[in-house]
């Protein structure tokens, strides 16, 4: 995750299609879509999209989709290497080909949270947050690399990384899902009834969904390999058909408002034919706005098919697309700010429901 610059981007030119930043961006070099029905009796579904803006540079790591179906227990989960902290070269094959510390430090935290979760299936152990952060730490360090880089500095990381995960087991009666998470990757849950709610809290200053937009904070806390870090937990019990999804800051980062990304979400599932037709919208849309590196992993549950997928989020669509009606003419600054503003307050109160509180850590 090199960071752009964030100017205040403009309103949508099509409602309710958001734009990007103020300078749109070319296009991303490469795109991998994934879609899979990992038990369709059960009504479960998953998909993946990546995308990196430089050929082979990308410093997202490739979304952790994986599944358990005698124990009914999966996991979904997006890595986004912070280059800032860790744009020095980390490894070369000694051909002139080389990779920073973010994108080093991305695919191992990916292992890392691979391995943790294997070993919570095979030993019947708890998803606890203190032993993937062991896991992450042990992993991380055996892949530091041999010699020190001469830049140094107090925002320097070795091999940093975001890191967002859901771990869920499906009950009889609901879903069981715990968040765990470091930086400023979400996690988030999409229903029918209220939409788009987001299951983490950003470790920022800054937490207002909003705000973020605009200021584009720094982090206070990231996976590395020679510094502290935590990572948070959150449990959510849940009742009914839901979509969960983890995501790096390309796919919500650059949008006009918070809202805009349940936006992209649905406007692209209602024009999909399945999921590796969705996987293949998101990805294309995420093209057309962002100015990082994006990735997206999810997993349906609870639907018997995509049709049903698609029309128990009909009405929700319809809705979403209720929200632009009111937008001022782009040629009005100040309203459209105001409007922001507003449409903001209406749509928080739902959005923010499952965040956990600040500095909430729970096993």
């Amino acid at each position: 995750m090199t960071t752009p610059p964030r100017a205040v981007p403009p309103a949508p030119s099509v409602p309710p299609v958001p734009s990007g930043p103020a300078m749109p961006p070319e296009a991303p070099t490469t795109a991998v879509t994934h879609a899979v029905g990992l038990d369709p009796q059960a009504g479960l579904g998953a998909l993946s999209v990546w995308t990196e803006r430089t050929a082979g540079a990308g410093e997202d790591a490739d979304p952790l989709v994986l599944h358990h179906l005698p124990s009914r227990t999966g996991l979904v989960a997006v890595f986004d290497g912070a280059g800032g902290a860790g744009s020095g070269p980390s490894w070369t094959n000694g051909r002139g080909l080389s990779r920073s510390g973010a994108w080093t430090g991305s695919r191992v935290a990916r292992l890392a949270v691979e391995l943790w979760f294997r070993d919570c299936v095979e030993h019947h152990r708890p998803p606890e947050a203190r032993v993937l952060e062991d896991r992450l730490r042990e992993v991380l360090d055996a892949a530091r690399p041999a010699v020190r880089s001469k830049v140094v500095g107090t925002m320097r990381r070795q091999l940093p990384t975001t890191m967002a995960a859901i771990r869920y087991r499906i009950g009889d009666t609901g879903v069981s899902v715990r968040t765990l998470w470091a930086g400023d990757s979400r996690a988030y849950v999409l229903t029918p009834s209220e939409g788009l709610q987001v299951l983490t809290r950003d470790h920022t200053d800054e937490t207002d969904a909003l705000a973020q937009l605009i200021q584009d904070p720094p982090m206070t806390n990231m996976v590395c390999a020679d510094r502290p870090f935590r990572v948070e937990s959150h449990a959510v019990p849940l009742n009914g058909p839901c979509v969960l999804l983890c995501a790096t800051d390309g796919f919500f980062g650059y949008l006009w408002t918070p809202g805009d990304f349940e936006s992209v979400l649905l406007e692209s599932l209602q024009k999909s034919s399945d999921e590796a037709d969705w996987a293949a919208r998101l990805s294309r849309k995420v093209e057309q706005y962002t100015a990082d590196d994006a990735s997206l992993a999810l997993v349906t549950i609870g639907f018997s098919d995509f049709r049903e997928l698609c029309e128990r989020f009909r009405d929700r669509y319809r809705r979403s697309r209720e929200r632009y009606r009111g937008m001022p003419d782009f040629s009005d600054a100040q309203a459209l700010r105001h409007w922001r503003e507003q449409d903001w307050l209406r749509y928080r109160t739902e959005y923010e429901r499952h965040m956990p509180e600040a500095g909430e850590v729970a096993e």
